[in-house]
């Protein structure tokens, strides 16, 4: 009886500790899940399921993978035809394509490439002429409904690459938007843009209205009718009182990444001239919302660089990034690696360290080769492996393995 009795007394004590290890379990997995939801100073953009241990961080201090010309849809094949009639090898470097730009935020992206163009009456882009030679006497297959209002447009070459997941500035930033809101604790998105504009060699186009001063006032507008201020990360916000943004840089650094989780920064990617008509007289860019591209690396607003060739100019990157400057670099380029399936310009632009790496193949093209660039396990984002290169197997919890 007594033997009954204890066996009884024990299987009660194990199914009790049972129902408690159950009951811990489902706590535990509410709080992860709260976490991963966006408790302050977590994000699970950092390779585990939740990363909560970031002090000492930067934002400078990852590195990360995004897209080139990130709201570019595929060329019909009519018209990617006509293209290879007049010009081969344009046919061969404007033949790839993107998914939606939450689709690749929700692979791991981190920073988006958009091609903007100036069309304050609406209208200018609406009726693009490779479309309509394609189909001949038949209507052109190609909606114009978004290119017909006044406002900032988004493609990649008018009358010739003209067709986006977004068309408009406006659209694409609310986009980006919806997706930041309902991942608020995901590493700082970069959005990069190309002010567009001027002419092309196909015969028959319309040419690209120039940017103006009043054109960046009024791109800046659109970007505060979607975004407001205290989600974007401004020249302003780096500065923190120093005369300029290099000197803030250099001897502040970027602002933490912790305070960063949630939020955008804009850069303009651009060579010198565009760059001073928007920062004009304004050469430290005092109130503006958008980094330009530095023009070098003792420029009063040199903050943020592009340089695109990390095989070429690895030693400038690495230079620049250890130095506290953030910097885009791209891991291929017209289509070429992926065909070749060359991935030196890939491994290049990991080992420089600059924090942006853009691509077209996050995803491999099967036809081309296996070729792809992501960073391993799937992972958001890592430790940047030169400002933080030898911190045990862990930077700030970060994983520190190599693609």
């Amino acid at each position: 009886m007594r033997d009954r009795f204890q066996q009884k007394s024990t299987s009660r004590l194990q199914y009790s500790c049972l129902l408690l290890l159950i009951c811990l379990g489902q706590i535990f997995i509410q709080a992860s899940a709260a976490d991963a939801r966006g408790s302050s100073g977590c994000t699970s953009d950092l390779g585990m399921a939740v990363e909560c241990d970031l002090e000492g961080l930067l934002m400078s201090d990852i590195q990360t993978v995004g897209s080139h010309n990130s709201y570019k849809l595929a060329i019909p094949e009519a018209e990617l035809e006509l293209i290879r009639q007049f010009n081969p090898r344009s046919a061969l470097t404007l033949d790839y394509s993107h998914l939606s730009l939450d689709e690749q935020l929700n692979l791991g992206l981190r920073q988006l490439e958009l091609d903007i163009l100036y069309d304050p009456e609406g209208g200018r882009y609406a009726t693009p002429l490779l479309p309509r030679l394609a189909a001949g006497e038949k209507k052109a297959d190609f909606d114009s409904s978004e290119l017909d209002e006044p406002g900032f447009k988004v493609l990649h070459a008018q009358d010739i690459d003209v067709r986006s997941s977004c068309a408009t500035w406006v659209k694409c930033l609310i986009q980006i938007r919806t997706w930041s809101d309902a991942n608020p604790s995901h590493v700082p998105l970069l959005i990069m843009f190309n002010a567009k504009e001027g002419g092309s060699s196909y015969p028959g186009t319309i040419e690209a209205l120039r940017f103006t001063p009043r054109a960046y006032e009024l791109l800046e507008a659109e970007i505060l009718s979607v975004f407001p201020i205290s989600r974007i990360i401004t020249p302003d916000e780096v500065r923190r009182g120093r005369a300029t943004l290099r000197e803030a840089v250099l001897e502040l650094g970027w602002p933490s990444l912790e305070e960063s989780l949630g939020r955008v920064f804009f850069a303009l990617d651009e060579g010198q001239e565009k760059v001073e008509i928007y920062l004009g007289e304004n050469h430290a860019a005092q109130g503006k919302l958008i980094f330009p591209n530095s023009v070098s690396e003792t420029a009063d607003h040199a903050a943020y660089f592009t340089l695109n060739s990390p095989v070429r100019d690895q030693m400038r990157i690495q230079e620049a990034v250890a130095a506290g400057f953030m910097v885009r670099t791209r891991a291929d380029a017209n289509t070429f690696e992926a065909r070749e399936n060359n991935i030196e310009p890939r491994e290049a632009a990991f080992r420089s360290g600059a924090q942006y790496i853009s691509t077209d193949y996050y995803v491999p093209r099967r036809e081309f080769s296996d070729y792809s660039v992501r960073l391993p396990g799937g992972a958001a984002a890592r430790c940047n492996p030169v400002r933080r290169p030898l911190h045990g197997a862990r930077c700030g919890g970060i994983g520190n393995s190599t693609p």
